[in-house]
């Protein structure tokens, strides 16, 4: 079980954003379906005179608040902001978002692999006011600074209790070469750190031999044209003689919406469903596949509470297909993606636009995915793990052992 030492690294930027793309080749109807909604949004209210009731309030609030400040554009835009909380599953108001035209560019330049940033992956207690890290990013200002666990309890010297994940965002995004104060609790220790933030690369892609046999495929995140260099990789393996993969989704926390159906599509054959969603207009859609000389592997496919949205998309459609086993814990469960719109003053709204659902049928969102095999393993353990080469790693990491002992049966 001695891994070889040859490996790949493939690099581009990981962001946690969810786009959707035209996905025209795979589309076609499905049966109409009157799906109830995935999570408790009140979609209906009754309100006599609401636009009129609009302006009243907003005249009085202009004429008597306390200060004289209060601006017209800023009321507007504390409307919108209002609005997209509404339609947003209340633990995430996040999955709708108005940014500046200079915020979005920011984020088109993350698709595109390179971002701005401090470089962690983080959660968010909301009650305790604490961020806490789960990984640090390689190459990025907060590696050799941070570590996973740290748990960070004030930005510039604001307290994170009570505030938005809106409100998290915008205290640790910011412009290149733009400094940042940290406070974080280590342990039982709590210092101050100052990181810069600047543009860098992470690996979203790193393919390593480990047997004759069997090869370990790390997505990190679903990036602009990561499916391409996967097809290219998978290629060569076959070339190699490798039969078995380990696909590992542990911490990936999502991407590019038709990345991951471009994935998904290397291991399907023509017209089986990749993917079921649902839309207002276009009701129950079933994206099928086109792909006439799919890669033949056996596989494994490794996930854990932080495995979201489009990796659950990869991992849900080769398990209903079984073309997969699942290993780990159940994931984040996000299944609903958005849609960002051009606004004409040149910035950019996202909101829910569509809900996610197995081949099956089956729905993740709030549950998560159930693997066919559970391995416990805490964060920590994992952030360790993920710190050692993967010939060591190979030996010590329960869920890769399990993978490798199934594969091998």
């Amino acid at each position: 079980m001695k891994p070889k030492n040859k490996r790949l690294k493939l690099t581009a930027a990981g962001v946690f954003l969810l786009f959707f793309i035209s996905l025209a080749p795979w589309c076609r109807a499905g049966e109409e379906t009157n799906f109830k909604p995935l999570f408790p949004v009140d979609l209906k209210h009754e309100f006599p005179k609401s636009k009129k009731t609009f302006e009243e309030v907003k005249n009085l609030i202009m004429q008597q608040y306390y200060s004289d400040e209060i601006t017209e554009d800023a009321l507007y835009w504390a409307a919108i902001q209002g609005m997209l909380r509404h339609i947003s599953p209340p633990k995430a108001p996040e999955l709708g978002k108005i940014w500046t035209a200079e915020e979005y560019d920011k984020i088109y330049l993350s698709r595109q692999g390179n971002q701005v940033s401090l470089g962690i992956k983080s959660t968010f207690n909301f009650d305790e006011g604490r961020l806490t890290v789960t990984e640090v990013l390689p190459n990025s200002p907060a590696e050799s600074i941070l570590n996973p666990f740290d748990h960070i309890l004030r930005i510039d010297s604001q307290s994170l209790k009570g505030k938005t994940l809106q409100e998290l965002n915008a205290l640790l995004e910011g412009k290149e070469g733009s400094e940042v104060k940290l406070t974080v609790n280590r342990d039982v220790k709590i210092f101050d750190v100052t990181l810069t933030r600047r543009e860098f690369e992470t690996e979203t892609l790193i393919i390593s031999r480990l047997t004759d046999e069997i090869a370990l495929v790390e997505i990190k995140q679903f990036t602009a044209k990561l499916s391409d260099k996967l097809k290219d990789e998978l290629a060569k393996l076959k070339d190699e003689g490798f039969q078995k993969l380990i696909i590992d989704l542990r911490n990936n926390p999502g991407g590019v919406f038709a990345e991951s159906l471009r994935t998904v599509e290397l291991f399907l054959p023509e017209k089986q469903i990749l993917l079921r969603t649902f839309q207002r207009e276009q009701k129950q859609q079933n994206y099928v596949s086109v792909n006439k000389k799919p890669f033949e592997f056996d596989i494994a496919i490794l996930v854990n509470p932080q495995t979201a949205s489009s990796a659950e998309v990869l991992a849900s459609a080769l398990q209903d297909q079984q073309k997969a086993l699942v290993i780990g814990t159940k994931t984040y469960g996000k299944g609903v993606f958005e849609k960002t719109f051009k606004l004409d003053n040149d910035f950019h709204v996202k909101f829910i636009t569509g809900t996610m659902y197995s081949p099956k049928g089956q729905s993740w969102q709030g549950r998560g995915l159930t693997p066919d095999f559970l391995i416990k393993q805490d964060g920590k353990t994992l952030a360790a793990l993920l710190k050692l080469e993967v010939n060591q790693r190979f030996r010590k990491d329960v869920a890769m052992i399990t993978a490798y002992k199934l594969l091998m049966r």
